[in-house]
């Protein structure tokens, strides 16, 4: 087994500067893990790893678009990538292909793990599945230090240096094929332009290990599995993650938030877009197998598109916007509890009566704004810790800075107990449309289909509370004393003195109670409905059904209705706060409306410049072909501990003809 202890630390994690090649290709989509955690098998949120293999173009012309088969796999299986935060368990195993084998007909390996190379660093949290943010992902795997980080570590699995694993490979560069020197192909910066004269690509996989349900002895079989092995698995029969007698009903897991947390954005390498499907769906084995639970970053051929010292972020957030910033906190080496009592069993002692203060203290501070949290935490187990703060008014960045005090055994996630990282502040200006005008033309335009963008509907977060079970047992204390005396008189007249004794028990209570930990939980999940109707200003406007016909050129009003429903305190959310439309004239790019927050939950357009009658209204353009005129809308800031919730909408209406069509030119009448 080979385990290397990277240098990179909390670099990706935290916001410090690295130098990234700027194409990527990952999305994620929603979901929560309430479900997967019941039943018979489970996992554990904070267990994650990414399966990781590098590939590097045969050609100088190999990029995203060509075949998988025109790179070459880097090393001989691929390597795993895990937080140090956990202990991987004793006979947990593991298949030893990627999806890209798995695709052509490659069977799952039963893989002790103790033969597999894997890295501890600190990737971060799988989305979805363990909480974590698509963005932090693409920029950990971006990072061009993690890829030579990678690059080290296969070359130790061959047993040879990084130059040793291309050196036996013929590159085509400017047509000729030949044997390269490795600072014409290894990602090498000189003068600060990277040298690799053909591309290298990384795919990474979400790893997540499962606790099967036990067998007859009770042994539990932890599994380290991607969304791809899951799927193969459960194909072929080797495993049921669903339910019936033999399920192990981790399902919610394994086929609908593990391939929901990383997809493709663009058919790269062979591999197609499968989009995400809506949280509590379940994927079907080959539709998983086909593109789910996969991303992948390239490094194009002599450093195309490397942006250096790009600075990524943890959370981008809005100007003059109420937000939630969230740390994990963990457990690390013992209860952390309200007081100490439970370290002294005397009741008459000092340290029980009087017990030192037991908690952790979370500080944290944004923009001026911080808050301090107290936390107790049983042995082992996690929560959030937080701030709800309000950002500025105009786009900056903002540092946040995270301390723990008190009890010793509180940690972050990543093990230390004080950071700080960086936020990006950003503006959210509308672009408005232009005043569309008669003259306006829209050549070889084609009605574009919707966009997809990942929903996150539903949000799980909770807090430990913990009281005093007090288990007293009376500790026996027996002392002789003495209780006086009299004079006995013997047979002959003697007389004696004899004395009394008594047997006093002055023994004590102890208290051999615990603690006994509660975990509230809390939910919250965001609704919303969107209506898209003519305006009121149109006289010809057709409905039927509900539905809306219109002519080209007439105007559009727009009703968002966002509310949230939970059960958690004000200070731990915020409702929705922003919507963004946009439209098909316009790609669903280029240009949008930021619509004005009316009521307690109503979003509208604001009142249009361009109208008569200052109408909240979006005009359509006049050449607008016959067919569907569909607005898109994206509900967003709406701020857990557990993340933003944001929905995704979608209204229309039918344009049938033109605003021409209303009106009739003739003559005056003499």
């Amino acid at each position: 087994m080979k385990r290397y202890l990277a240098i990179l630390l909390l670099l990706c994690m935290f916001g410090s500067i690295m130098y990234v090649y700027a194409e990527d290709n990952a999305d994620s989509g929603s979901g929560n893990t309430n479900n997967a955690l019941q039943g018979k098998g489970y996992y554990r949120s904070a267990e994650y790893m990414y399966k990781v293999s590098v590939y590097v173009g045969l050609r100088d012309s190999v990029d995203m678009d060509n075949d998988i088969g025109d790179f070459k796999m880097i090393g001989n299986n691929p390597i795993f990538i895990k937080p140090k935060s956990f202990s991987l368990p004793s006979g947990l195993i593991t298949s030893s292909h990627n999806k890209f084998k798995y695709r052509i007909g490659a069977g799952l390996s039963s893989v002790s793990f103790d033969s597999v190379t894997y890295i501890e660093d600190a990737p971060p949290p799988i989305p979805i599945t363990n909480g974590g943010n698509i963005d932090a992902v693409k920029s950990y795997f971006g990072d061009v230090n993690t890829l030579n980080m990678m690059l080290n570590a296969f070359a130790d699995q061959k047993g040879t240096t990084r130059e040793g694993l291309i050196s036996n490979i013929q590159f085509t560069i400017n047509n000729k094929t030949d044997y390269y020197p490795p600072e014409d192909i290894l990602p090498v910066k000189i003068n600060g332009q990277y040298q690799n004269k053909v591309a290298w690509l990384i795919v990474y996989e979400p790893v997540i290990i499962t606790y099967t349900k036990p067998n007859s002895s009770g042994y539990r079989q932890p599994i380290a599995f991607t969304a791809t092995e899951y799927a193969l698995s459960q194909k072929l029969g080797y495993f049921n993650w669903f339910w019936g007698s033999t399920g192990q009903y981790v399902a919610g897991m394994t086929h609908s938030d593990l391939p929901n947390s990383i997809v493709l954005e663009e058919s790269w390498v062979g591999v197609p877009v499968t989009s995400p499907l809506k949280d509590g769906v379940h994927w079907s084995d080959d539709r998983i197998i086909r593109g789910g639970g996969i991303g992948m970053r390239m490094l194009e051929a002599s450093g195309v598109d490397v942006i250096p010292n790009d600075t990524t972020y943890d959370y981008t957030y809005r100007v003059n916007t109420d937000v939630i910033t969230s740390v994990m906190v963990q457990a690390a080496s013992g209860d952390i509890t309200p007081d100490t009592r439970h370290k002294e069993k005397d009741t008459r002692k000092s340290a029980y009566t009087n017990p030192s203060n037991g908690k952790a203290y979370v500080t944290i501070t944004a923009n001026g704004q911080s808050t301090t949290m107290p936390v107790v935490i049983p042995n082992g187990d996690s929560q959030y810790a937080f701030l709800k703060w309000r950002t500025p008014s105009q786009p900056c960045e903002v540092t946040i800075n995270v301390n723990i005090s008190g009890n010793s055994s509180a940690r972050l996630q990543e093990g230390g107990r004080s950071t700080s990282f960086k936020v990006k502040i950003e503006g959210l200006a509308e672009n408005a449309p232009p005043d569309p005008r008669p003259t306006d033309k829209m050549p070889n335009f084609e009605i574009p289909s919707m966009p997809y963008e990942a929903d996150k509907m539903t949000a799980t977060w909770g807090i430990y509370s913990a009281v005093w079970d007090a288990d007293y047992r009376w500790h026996e204390n027996w002392k002789k004393y003495h209780s006086g005396c009299y004079t006995k008189t013997r047979a002959d007249g003697s007389t004696k003195r004899v004395h009394r004794y008594k047997w006093v028990d002055e023994g004590w209570w102890e208290d051999y109670g615990q603690w006994d930990y509660t975990y509230t939980r809390y939910t919250a999940s965001i609704q919303a409905d969107m209506e898209l109707k003519p305006d009121a200003y149109n006289p010809t406007a057709k409905e039927k059904y509900g539905e809306y016909t219109i002519a080209s050129g007439y105007g559009v009003d727009i009703k968002v209705d966002a509310g949230i429903t939970t059960n958690a305190p004000s200070s731990h959310y915020t409702t929705a706060q922003n919507v963004v439309t946009y439209f098909p004239e316009f790609h669903y790019n280029n240009y949008w409306r930021l619509l004005d927050k009316t009521g307690g939950r109503t979003f509208e357009f604001k009142e249009n410049p361009y109208s008569t009658f200052n109408s909240r209204t979006h005009f359509t353009p006049l050449p607008y072909p016959d067919g569907a005129y569909k607005v898109y809308s994206k509900v967003i800031d709406c701020w857990t501990p557990d993340g933003m919730l944001r929905v995704n909408l979608n209204d229309g209406v039918t344009i049938e003809g033109s605003v021409y069509d209303d009106w009739h030119v003739a003559p005056d009448l003499p």
